[in-house]
């Protein structure tokens, strides 16, 4: 898929479409008053590139693969969620022209509360997406970008305008899940590809689930050679574990290590993605004098 890939790649090169850009603060968004079918067109990339997955093998390769299609396919995502916004913003312009209370109410629950539970699958398709890419802190980032900067305006203040129009609480259809219902992922933010002899080796593991995990565990063995020895992650704070491989333990050698995880269904998880085959390699470099 290599070849067909970077014929995508080069088309899309400085013409990416921006659905975000500075909005008090970087990584806003404001409502797209075109439609979605004219918008739409313009992320065509994404569905060429998802075409080639087929074509993709080997568990490392994949999972570069879909980190860019998760990525276009969350840009895709926001864009949407713009053009919905829009519309949303129209119905409740009516709402508030509106000088009956009973007629208001009327015009809310048939006009702007169906669009405010589109726009809220909206955003629950845009998080699915980002969720899939976060890699690393910066786009943990991202992930806060949405919560504390993006969502006040997109759906919390909204939401106590609807409600006074209506009268009563919005429908559990209309707010945000706070439960994450994607498939389960090991995300390892900060990974460490050398040590400076003497130095401990500190691997922090976090576990993208709806539900804890059964057990997480570090195993490690001096680069390419021995059995593996296995050391439980601690538990930090909700999804965060933790676990510290003392210096002495591989005597100044180079080393392999992967993170397991066992999920309550049994299901096994591994960074890297191509663990155990392939285990994430760490050179210990002689301290300077």
């Amino acid at each position: 898929a290599g070849s067909a890939a970077a014929a995508i790649f080069k088309r899309i090169d400085c013409a990416l479409p921006r659905p975000s850009d500075w909005v008090d603060g970087p990584g806003g968004l404001k409502p797209d008053l075109r439609p979605w079918s004219e918008v739409e067109k313009e992320y065509g990339f994404a569905g060429d590139l998802a075409n080639l997955r087929p074509r993709v093998k080997g568990q490392g390769s994949l999972e570069r693969f879909d980190y860019w299609l998760s990525t276009f396919r969350y840009m895709k995502a926001t864009a949407r969620v713009r053009c919905l916004w829009a519309e949303h913003d129209k119905a409740m312009e009516k709402v508030a022209a509106e000088k009956d209370a009973k007629t208001r109410s009327a015009i809310a629950r048939e006009a702007a509360l169906p669009l405010r539970e589109e726009l809220v699958k909206a955003v629950a398709e845009v998080h699915a997406r980002l969720l899939e890419t976060v890699s690393n802190p910066g786009e943990l980032g991202t992930v806060a970008n949405w919560q504390q900067h993006i969502l006040p305006g997109l759906l919390e203040k909204p939401a106590a305008e609807l409600e006074k129009a209506l009268g009563e609480p919005l429908p559990a259809s209309a707010m945000p899940s706070r439960r994450y219902e994607g498939p389960p992922r090991v995300i390892v933010p900060a990974v460490r590809t050398s040590l400076t002899a003497g130095e401990a080796l500190r691997v922090k593991a976090i576990i993208l689930s709806g539900s804890p995990p059964r057990e997480v565990a570090l195993h490690w063995r001096p680069l390419g050679r021995g059995e593996l020895t296995r050391v439980p992650l601690a538990h930090v704070s909700r999804g965060v574990y933790s676990v510290e491989l003392k210096a002495d333990a591989a005597a100044g050698e180079d080393l392999e290590y992967h993170v397991q995880a066992v999920m309550q269904d049994g299901m096994t998880l591994y960074f890297p993605a191509t663990a155990p085959g392939v285990s994430q390699t760490v050179v210990v470099v002689p301290a300077v004098p």
